[in-house]
């Protein structure tokens, strides 16, 4: 008798009750392989996005026809991993051991820390001691902590995926070697020109002294043009400068501030390319939702709702991510994209076929070599470039996710110095991590041999000259929502709405006709925020009523993940009541930091706007960048 075929992927689907549509997604994820996969694993099936616990345990059961029990260790393995994911979309790059066996418990194992154990043995997780997010808590009475009481056990560890623990490692690594190698930056330093900005001194001085230095941005008007503007006289000191943005946001806004001058200004994932370091930017700056920066050198689609036995979620592309690692379906709200990265599997597959490869051939020759043969015996030792001067200026720091900036910071060439300036009271990167705040935050004892208080260098931009909307940033930023001040410039406008209808029509009015007359700027000086793209008063909806008054297709509202990080001469930020569980104190500060000129705020919030802005901070993000810091 010959042996029936293995069944192919559709048909392992369609025997679970799966839609149609759900295979293509699937391959996406496990590759050409997926079928074999799944019939040895089918809770992979749980890297797929949009698939949820309980319709994985289904398509388990109809693959193994009723072998699959709750406790299986490749189920373990398979939740686990999910629930680090889900926390990924909030920013986590690790989450408490005992928050995660909470979460298995109510999942269905009944030996929730066996579980873990069984995962972290076989899965790409690691555990890492809790005692420094701990510490945390206790000295600063907030952070990325979960708070509450702390039980024995698992509560002493954090999980992380390893992709984001070698990302954070990664950048404390950098952060040391950056501290250690910079290389003199030419007798022209001490004579930059930093009559431009009284801050521009202070940067001078520090960044002579160190390969690294922090720059904690102003809630001013001009935080990027002082920057900008320190570039450009480093540039003209005769210093190779690089200047990087944060996101795609931050970019548009260096380009224009740098505008007529010789700096050319790219992406974060062009910079890497530019040093032949692309593909190692790939995994960071997806997760970022395309971390967008910018370099000057002086040289998905919803997801079908599920029927039958596998579900899938319906894909949000600038909604909440989820902070319930259950899965029970109450999320909260948030301002990350939950676009998904490239799989695991892809990523070993290729290293894989790379490390083949190597093994068969390893000088690259594209011949194979006798392992008997000299050539085997004595390969190539390493080569490396030679120390260079220079400057890598880099823009809203803050949005730059821990996997993009570890390898932004990797590529940047030995002996260059790095000034990486962003604003940590604005909502972190789209993406997993928030290593700008986190390296402004903590203490080091070995960083106590290149600054006497053990943190990173840092300077303090300097504040703008008065302004109602610095004014207004200044207040919020310590929780303070004060009231509008009688302005006869207008330079800050409230526009209270009653409904999503209102809110778009004043909207469109304020963009297409108020601010413009007067003013006297054009629709390419104004964007238009909202919080989310979708909805009655999101991004999408809007584009269509502005698009429509104005008779072009051109202009594009913007949800406030896509516009955090740059600034325009005016901004109308669209707060409408759907929304609102969204809004905390560091997005209303970063919304409110749009605008050069004018603000027009659409306010439909009701009392959500002044709750967030004095009871909620910011969403807690759990990360272990500050661990690896302190065990450098």
């Amino acid at each position: 008798m010959t042996e029936p075929d293995a069944p192919s992927l559709e048909q392992l689907l369609a025997g679970a009750g799966a839609p149609g549509d759900l295979a293509p997604r699937v391959a996406a994820a496990l590759g050409l392989e997926a079928a074999a996969r799944l019939a040895a694993d089918p809770w992979l099936i749980l890297s797929v996005p949009g698939v949820r616990p309980e319709a994985a345990d289904g398509f388990a059961r109809s693959v193994l026809t009723g072998a699959a029990g709750p406790e299986d260790p490749r189920r373990a393995r398979a939740v686990l991993g999910w629930l680090l994911d889900r926390a990924a979309l909030d920013g986590h790059t690790a989450q408490p051991a005992d928050v995660l066996c909470s979460a298995l418990g109510t999942l269905g194992f009944t030996d929730p820390a066996g579980a873990l154990q069984s995962a972290l043995e076989e899965g790409d997780m690691l555990a890492f001691s809790n005692a420094v997010e701990d510490e945390d808590e206790q000295d600063d009475g907030a952070g990325a902590g979960s708070g509450g009481e702390e039980s024995s056990g698992a509560s002493g560890l954090m999980i992380s995926r390893e992709r984001y623990a070698f990302a954070e490692e990664g950048v404390g690594e950098a952060v040391q070697r950056l501290l250690a190698t910079p290389e003199p930056l030419g007798a022209g330093w001490d004579r930059l020109d930093t009559s431009g900005d009284r801050i521009h001194g202070e940067l001078r001085d520090a960044v002579g002294a160190h390969g690294l230095t922090l720059v904690a941005t102003a809630p001013g008007i001009a935080k990027t043009a002082q920057i900008a503007g320190f570039a450009e006289a480093a540039a003209a000191a005769g210093v190779p400068v690089a200047i990087v943005g944060g996101n795609a946001a931050s970019v548009r806004t260096l380009n224009r501030e740098l505008g007529g001058t010789e700096l050319t200004v790219l992406s974060v994932p062009e910079y890497l390319a530019s040093l032949g370091r692309g593909d190692a930017a790939e995994g960071g700056a997806d997760s970022a939702a395309g971390a967008g920066g910018a370099v000057a050198n002086a040289s998905g689609g919803a997801a079908a709702a599920a029927t039958g036995v596998i579900g899938a979620e319906a894909d949000q592309a600038d909604g909440p991510a989820s902070s319930d690692p259950t899965g029970s379906g109450t999320d909260s709200d948030s301002t990350a994209d939950t676009d998904t990265d490239s799989t695991a599997a892809e990523a070993a597959a290729e290293a894989e076929r790379a490390e083949a490869h190597l093994s068969s051939d390893p000088t690259g020759s594209g011949t194979d070599v006798d392992p008997g043969s000299a050539e085997a015996a004595e390969p190539a030792g390493p080569e490396f470039a030679e120390p260079q001067a220079g400057l890598v200026v880099v823009c809203a720091a803050h949005q730059i996710d821990a996997e993009a900036l570890a390898a932004l910071l990797d590529a940047v060439p030995e002996g260059m110095r790095v000034l990486l300036a962003g604003d940590p009271a604005e909502p972190g990167p789209a993406g997993p991590g928030q290593p700008f705040r986190d390296l402004v935050d903590t203490r080091s004892e070995s960083l106590l041999a290149y600054t006497s208080d053990g943190r990173v260098p840092r300077v303090r931009a300097a504040d703008s000259e008065p302004h109602p909307l610095t004014d207004l940033r200044f207040s919020l930023r310590e929780g303070e929502l004060p009231p509008p001040e009688n302005d006869p410039e207008k330079r800050l406008v409230i526009v209270p709405v009653r409904d999503a209808g209102e809110a778009v029509a004043r909207a469109v009015q304020l963009a297409a006709d108020s601010i413009p007359r007067t003013f006297g700027l054009t629709a390419d000086d104004i964007q238009v925020v909202t919080i989310r793209a979708a909805g009655d008063a999101g991004a999408e909806t809007l584009t269509r009523a502005l698009r429509e008054r104005l008779g072009t297709e051109q202009v594009r509202a913007l949800t406030a993940r896509e516009a955090l990080g740059g600034t325009w001469p005016a901004a109308v930020v669209v707060l409408d009541g759907p929304s609102s569980g969204s809004l905390t104190r560091a997005l209303v500060y970063g919304l409110c930091g749009l605008a050069e000129r004018h603000l027009s705020i659409v306010h439909g919030a009701g009392s959500a706007l002044p709750q967030a802005v004095t009871n909620v901070p910011d969403r807690p993000r759990h990360t272990r960048l500050p661990a690896v810091l302190r065990e450098l």
